[in-house]
């Protein structure tokens, strides 16, 4: 049987603790999947005429699962959106992000393909207001755009309820405003779409793109009611779709739920019956450990993103706590990498890192951990098999990044694999990376479009966020409203101690 051969100086089939890795090694992948593991040598026996792919230098390894993101190619940074919390930043992309979403997507995924990323997951969030139609295109769009990426993905749309209306759009408020700040304000106004108006366009987009993943978020779910959730979990369940929701990225949205429903937000969704094996949630900073406890009883996922959680002021994840209690992690860029780019390598050191406590008698989390939550974390997330592995079976979603970085360190002194690949290997050292057999990045360039054009397309189009009069105000208001409350309780992280 004719395939490729892959070949590499270490062939890694998976990361965690049962980390596996051959010396002078190859991957036979047939019909874009790997059928055998092995030495290079004997499958080559067996296959003569198979493809070869890689001289036998490379470190070849399962290419990465971006388990949350927004399929920003441009990010909100590029487009003048700073990173403020995420209660003032809401109110910028409530008045919405202009550009193409078929470039944008482009352009994010062949980001995310030079930085190893080889599957996605995209959240829809900021676009799921009405007219249905205007959301109808777009979501074909961006499910478009990926299926002509390269790359594998998940895409979810974004579910409001529509009995929820911001506090800035309530009439007392609006009739305090000046007419101009009133007239954009209401501007703002997007009518909202019912449950089974969303439902119907799931359904249509699913028999549209049979081969696409899709899934589905309740957007704002502090704002959703009990019957809008439990709505929704009946009808995902029908469809034996995942869920992906954003969970306490901020101590005021722990805050607000203890004051509207009485419990945390966490207990809320497990009383309902929302919370199973499929649903997945991003963030998670201000889970308590009763929550923690509560993620582990009912199989919810965690979905950690350690960059934007520090960029946007959130806060730093319990994930070790989460880890101890064998809450399933996965692990997202959310579009909100430190240097404000996809890397993904460095999204995993920094979460291994800020999770490591210091102290001689504590235990760092290991890295083949951290790496595992990037790779094979991500596969139930997105609800495609084999991710983030390369065992028979498994697709070929692989990166081949050259190892002049750890060379010795590995081979003749014996370190680590798994460190030696977090802590040496740079985005820069990525040579190749294929999806289901196919090489999407050659030479660390995306190939299949045209890489200046991508970017010159996604720019195109594109206006810059202002810091309108309305935006100004309602900013400022939040801010009051906000900063007068305590956090309350004693947080999972503390500062150095500054005493002598």
């Amino acid at each position: 049987m004719t395939g490729q051969l892959i070949r590499g100086r270490l062939v890694v089939t998976r990361w965690g603790a049962q980390s596996s890795a051959i010396e002078m090694g190859a991957l036979h992948v047939v019909d874009g999947i790997v059928r055998e593991v092995g030495p290079f040598d004997e499958l080559r026996r067996r296959d003569p005429a198979a493809q070869e792919i890689g001289d036998g230098t490379h470190l070849v390894m399962p290419g990465f699962v971006n388990s949350h993101s927004h399929g920003r190619g441009i990010t909100t940074l590029r487009q003048g959106i700073p990173d403020d919390p995420g209660e003032v930043r809401s109110v910028g992309l409530r008045v919405g992000l202009s550009g193409d979403p078929y470039w944008d997507v482009l352009y994010t995924c062949a980001r995310q393909l030079e930085a190893g990323i080889t599957a996605t997951m995209h959240l829809d969030t900021n676009y799921g207001y009405g007219p249905l139609e205007a959301y109808e295109k777009r979501l074909q769009e961006v499910i478009r755009a990926y299926g002509e990426s390269g790359m594998r993905s998940a895409v979810t749309l974004a579910l409001r309820d529509a009995s929820l209306d911001d506090p800035y759009l309530e009439d007392a408020f609006l009739a305090s405003l000046s007419p101009e700040v009133r007239a954009e304000v209401e501007g703002w106004r997007r009518p909202l779409i019912g449950l089974d108006s969303y439902l119907s366009l799931y359904d249509r987009l699913r028999q549209q793109f049979p081969a696409a993943t899709l899934q589905l978020e309740p957007a704002g779910v502090g704002g959703c009611s009990d019957d809008f959730l439990k709505g929704l979990r009946t009808a995902a369940s029908a469809r034996k779709a995942g869920l992906q929701l954003h969970l306490l990225e901020t101590v005021y949205s722990k805050q607000y739920s203890f004051k509207r429903f009485g419990k945390s937000t966490v207990q809320r969704l497990a009383d309902l019956g929302f919370l199973c094996g499929d649903v997945s949630c991003a963030h998670c900073v201000w889970l308590s450990q009763r929550d923690i406890g509560i993620m582990r009883e009912t199989g919810a996922m965690v979905v950690h993103n350690p960059s934007s959680n520090l960029r946007l002021r959130s806060g730093i994840a319990p994930v070790r706590s989460m880890a101890e209690a064998n809450v399933h992690i996965a692990l997202g860029t959310d579009n909100l990498t430190l240097n404000d780019d996809e890397d993904i390598l460095q999204e995993t050191r920094l979460a291994q890192l800020l999770q490591s406590p210091p102290g001689i008698g504590e235990t760092p989390i290991p890295a083949q951990t951290a790496l595992q939550w990037a790779t094979q974390g991500g596969a139930k997330v997105l609800g495609i098999e084999g991710l983030g592995a390369l065992e028979p079976g498994s697709p070929a979603d692989l990166v081949m990044v050259h190892n002049r970085s750890f060379d010795r360190a590995v081979f003749e002194d014996g370190h680590d694999i798994a460190a030696s690949v977090m802590h040496w290997v740079r985005q820069s050292d990525i040579d190749q990376v294929l999806v289901g057999g196919r090489v999407v990045v050659r030479d660390g360039r995306y190939v299949l479009r045209d890489r200046t054009e991508l970017e010159r397309k996604a720019y195109e189009g594109l206006r810059q966020w202002k810091l309108t009069p309305a935006t100004r105000l309602i900013r400022s208001q939040i801010g009051e409203r906000y900063a007068s409350q305590s956090f309350g309780g004693e947080p999972f992280y503390r500062l150095n101690a500054r005493e002598d």
